[in-house]
């Protein structure tokens, strides 16, 4: 699959955390400025959080990453602001270091059933909401009807908060699959406990096409694209994590969707016509049941993160 992007060291916290190590040449003083890790120039976080805080001539700052595979690193560098030309690979001058947070194991049924309880119904009445008026959600693009619907919750301080949208990533992915070869090539791995696909899940594609009843095709993403499900989908074969399943197997998506040009309406996509392109299904979870906290300049001393 080509989402989310590939890691050197199975998930981008840690490849950050390393770029902290004593062992990592820095050719720079980067850390002077209010910028990102030079790690990260060409692939900017989806939502991060930094601050800084100075005891006398001692400089520190602090940042937290939330990656779209849902891996969090801290990291921290104390420099001398009277001296910042300082060699930066001089640790008795440059103090660095790092905690993270690995990718999310899958949850269990009663986790993921928890959490459609808490959100499902909410995210798929939301997008239901704009069904048939005319009316867009926010700018119009298909991913704001799920990042809108996430947010949603916002106001709601006694409901714990949901991974919000982060790039494609929805929350807690429960299916992926693709089609090659005018889907005469399947593949597809079931993720989590859970035996069905859920009304209020979100589904994102890649590149899609996927046949329609009349002879045409629907063509799904440019190149990617969201909608929010709103009937459940029951594969046709038990299925538990780590299980292949073809994407045929789940049957066919009810969905809302939109995107600029089209209003928000609801589509029914058979996936025995999936030809195309790639697919995620995503389950809606809080972050601090998922992730482990939410996100923060620092690690919380209440999480056990790992250090490098």
């Amino acid at each position: 699959m080509s989402y989310p992007p590939p890691t050197t060291h199975g998930s981008s916290a840690l490849d950050l955390a390393l770029y902290f190590s004593t062992s990592t040449y820095w050719d720079s003083s980067w850390y002077i400025t209010p910028e990102l890790p030079p790690l990260l120039k060409d692939h900017r976080p989806p939502t991060y959080s930094t601050s800084w805080e100075t005891r006398g001539h001692l400089k520190n700052i602090f940042g937290g990453i939330l990656f779209a595979d849902l891996s969090i690193c801290w990291y921290s560098v104390q420099f001398d602001a009277a001296n910042p030309g300082a060699d930066p690979n001089d640790m008795s001058m440059v103090e660095r270091s790092a905690k993270y947070l690995p990718r999310p194991d899958a949850k269990d049924k009663a986790a993921l059933l928890e959490a459609h309880e808490m959100y499902g119904e909410t995210i798929a009445a939301f997008a239901e909401g704009f069904d048939g008026t005319g009316q867009y959600c926010a700018r119009g693009e298909c991913w704001d009807l799920a990042n809108e619907a996430l947010k949603y919750f916002d106001q709601f301080d006694y409901v714990p908060k949901p991974v919000p949208s982060l790039s494609r990533t929805h929350g807690h992915l429960i299916f992926c699959g693709m089609a090659a070869q005018n889907g005469a090539r399947l593949d597809g791995r079931w993720r989590g406990g859970d035996d069905r696909v859920r009304r209020g899940d979100i589904v994102e594609w890649r590149s899609a096409r996927v046949g329609m009843p009349n002879g045409g095709h629907a063509m799904l993403g440019d190149p990617d694209h969201t909608a929010v499900i709103v009937k459940d989908a029951v594969p046709s074969k038990s299925v538990r994590d780590g299980a292949v399943v073809l994407p045929s197997e789940l049957g066919t998506l009810e969905v809302i969707e939109q995107s600029v040009g089209s209003p928000p309406s609801r589509m029914h996509y058979d996936l025995n016509m999936f030809q195309e392109g790639e697919m995620w299904i995503y389950r809606p979870i809080g972050i601090e049941a998922y992730v482990g906290c939410l996100l923060a300049p620092q690690c919380p001393d209440n999480v056990q993160a790992m250090t490098i």
